[in-house]
């Protein structure tokens, strides 16, 4: 089941942070408000570039939408619309073929 947060002007990241808690298998696209080819990344929900506190700004869902859900094909077909995601990449849960679903 797709859940999506920063959908809308309201700060939903204590609901985020929530969902992440609660799904350490999940998966989470990344993308703007208005989401476009350039910009829709893959993360694993463990991934630290997406949770705890904010590297910039202040919040983790008013700039950016978080569609979250519990397998990759989910969110593929959520973004198939717009083009194509691809994983983030960052060191950790998501910086490995071998460790992508």
């Amino acid at each position: 089941m797709i859940i999506e947060f920063g959908d809308d002007e309201e700060n939903e990241d204590d609901r985020y942070l929530r969902w992440l808690a609660d799904h350490p298998g999940g998966f989470v696209l990344n993308c703007n408000r208005n989401p476009k080819p350039s910009y829709l990344v893959l993360h694993r929900a463990t991934c630290w570039s997406i949770s705890g506190t904010p590297s910039r700004g202040q919040s983790w869902t008013r700039e950016y939408r978080k569609i979250c859900a519990d397998t990759v094909p989910e969110l593929e077909k959520w973004a198939s619309p717009f083009g194509v995601p691809w994983w983030c990449g960052a060191p950790g849960p998501c910086s490995h073929e071998d460790s992508r679903p």
